[in-house]
């Protein structure tokens, strides 16, 4: 490819209140960007920060002619990523979050091979990469990757990757999107709200035809810095947006019609959806009042109307074990969460 043309990829990066962390993520592109001879996009949404980020990410475009530095008004992660959306100019669209940041050499590797498939005539609807959670007080690091059911270094379809069961999904870090899919998806974020990564992901993954998996770690997801949405206190005080999350994932997709047309495409969006079923219990069990645990019902009789037929399949995995009906049964279904965040290091 040459450095004239459209951006092969571009890195959408959703900043609230960033200013103090947010470097590393930027250097992490500015660094690869700088050296690769075809051209890739930053877009940096300030999505009404408090602090100075304004100032920050207006300074890193004008040191850099491919960054782009946008201000809106307070719409959260949702609202930042749909005017990502709006203006992204590269084949592909990456979202980066401002507490993150990339392997170098990783990144390197998926971008060089990402332009020779275009080169090639036969680039990807969709890319998937391995993830890392990083963990910052403990500096130990959890690769999640796919090598057992996605096949490693080619172009494919849904037909021939293997069955990835029900506690198999992936996550935005790993998912790369050709814009085009995006766009045709027609996928549009609810603002103001958080936890909208799931339709993000989910949304467009039905409007995929072909995919590539490279069995790298590009995506550093950091673990333990305060005010995380993914924290345990967070999470609770923010569990009617978990919730709302969960049901939109549940109504965004006629599975049965899926599991028909896409069987494997279907399967590793049950898994996704199992696992926010799985949050969604998790929490409000935490949570412990008769309140929560009346939500806890709904959301599964939510589900079982909206669609019986995954309903019963999420009730065959984690999710559906997690759901016990007595005290001690949710003290052990608690018990288990933390131990597997003790094991998968995934919070």
């Amino acid at each position: 490819m040459d450095n004239t043309g459209q951006p092969l990829v571009t890195f959408v990066m959703p900043c609230y209140n960033s200013a103090s962390f947010m470097d590393r993520g930027v250097s992490s592109l500015v660094s690869v960007i700088d050296e690769i001879d075809y051209p890739c996009e930053v877009i940096l949404v300030n999505d009404g920060s408090k602090d100075n980020t304004s100032e920050v990410i207006h300074a890193y475009a004008a040191e850099h002619e491919y960054i782009v530095a946008v201000d809106q008004e307070n719409a959260n992660w949702g609202g930042a990523i749909n005017h990502g959306i709006e203006l992204a100019q590269g084949m592909y669209m990456k979202v980066l979050d401002s507490d993150d940041y990339f392997d170098v050499k990783a990144l390197r590797q998926a971008l060089d091979t990402l332009a020779a498939t275009v080169e090639a005539g036969t680039p990807p609807d969709l890319l998937i990469t391995n993830y890392v959670y990083d963990h910052l007080a403990s500096h130990s690091e959890r690769i999640m990757q796919y090598r057992k059911f996605f096949p490693a270094g080619h172009v494919f379809t849904w037909d021939a990757m293997g069955r990835p069961g029900l506690d198999k999904f992936i996550m935005i870090h790993a998912a790369w999107y050709k814009t085009a899919i995006l766009r045709e998806s027609g996928v549009k974020l609810p603002t103001g709200v958080s936890y909208m990564d799931s339709l993000l992901l989910l949304h467009p993954m039905p409007y995929v035809k072909t995919l590539l998996y490279l069995n790298i770690n590009p995506y550093h997801y950091i673990i333990g810095r305060e005010g995380q949405s993914v924290e345990i206190e967070v999470v609770k005080k923010h569990i009617d947006q978990q919730i709302m999350a969960t049901r939109l994932a549940i109504d965004d997709v006629d599975y049965t019609v899926l599991y028909e047309t896409k069987p494997n495409c279907a399967m590793l969006m049950t898994g996704y959806v199992s696992c926010m079923m799985n949050v969604s219990t998790l929490h409000l069990f935490m949570i412990n009042t008769p309140d929560s645990l009346a939500k806890n019902k709904e959301l599964w009789a939510y589900l079982k109307e909206k669609n019986p037929a995954l309903h019963t399949k999420v009730k065959r995995s984690w999710a559906g074990w997690a759901n016990r009906k007595t005290a001690l049964g949710r003290i052990l279904a608690r018990g288990g969460y933390f131990l597997a965040k003790k094991i998968y290091k995934f919070a």
